[in-house]
């Protein structure tokens, strides 16, 4: 409830010190939160870039392991960065055999990024935030827009470019896959702990999935009859996406300042 607060609050500050002179329509976020698809398969055969320049796919990391896939851009300004940064620092505190148990792929969403922006990516988040001999298993990896947007469908992760601020909008958050490429768990939000990561991790290499209850809440998000949710639904996927609503707002302020 606080976050909510507080995101009511800037949204109000917003609105009282926006110039009256120069009103502009407010931005359309609504289609910018996760869509979960619950046990859905990912496109193992699409071709990407290594962050040594190598040409894989994605189905190069997905062998016996659990992976762990993070869609975010390498030049963010906003959750990216702090997404990445604690899911790595979240896998510190695990057992060092946890270190062979899965894959870790960092998938840029700005086809701009190339190897060597996730070269200097991967070196700078393993030396933050890594003991030095655990990057096994931890891999960057960019790629082609009709690559990125496939898999990033397939997650069911929006995401759109704001040309005028030069940024990437989409939600905050990342999925667990068990090792053939279905999705076994999304976590939202910016701080995962290192017992929720491996809980995910341990179900994705069991090949549990969601229930069927929880694919079912999961899906009224994606499609509720006439465009009407549940409270219980409304109210879980609001909590869910509230880190991404907050940084959403925070690049509608940088916007409304410019246009004034």
């Amino acid at each position: 409830m606080r976050l909510v607060s507080a995101a009511l609050a800037l949204v109000l500050a917003l609105a009282l010190t926006a110039p009256a002179a120069t009103p502009a329509a407010a931005p359309d976020f609504a289609d910018l939160g996760f869509q979960p698809h619950p046990g859905g398969r990912l496109p193992l055969a699409t071709a990407l870039q290594d962050e040594n320049g190598r040409t894989v796919t994605l189905g190069s990391y997905f062998d016996r392991k659990p992976v762990v896939l993070v869609l975010e851009y390498l030049h963010c300004k906003t959750l990216c960065g702090v997404t990445l940064a604690n899911v790595i620092a979240a896998f510190a505190p695990l057992p060092a055999s946890s270190g062979s148990g899965y894959q870790l792929v960092a998938l840029s969403i700005d086809p701009r990024d190339g190897p060597a922006d996730a070269a200097a990516a991967k070196a700078k988040y393993l030396a933050d935030y890594l003991p030095i001999g655990r990057e096994t298993g931890i891999h960057f990896l960019t790629g082609q827009e009709p690559s990125i947007r496939a898999i990033a469908d397939a997650v069911g992760f929006p995401y759109r470019y704001d040309p005028e601020l030069d940024q990437y909008i989409h939600p905050a958050g990342f999925v667990v896959t068990s090792p053939d490429g279905r999705i076994s768990r999304y976590i939202y939000g910016v701080t995962p702990t290192a017992a929720e990561l491996q809980s995910a991790i341990d179900d994705a290499a069991q090949g549990r999935s969601p229930g069927v209850l929880t694919q079912l809440l999961l899906l009224c998000h994606l499609a509720p009859p006439r465009g009407r949710y549940t409270l219980a639904v409304e109210a879980g996927f609001a909590l869910a996406n509230i880190a991404a609503l907050l940084g959403a707002i925070a690049i509608f302020a940088a916007r409304w300042r410019r246009r004034g």
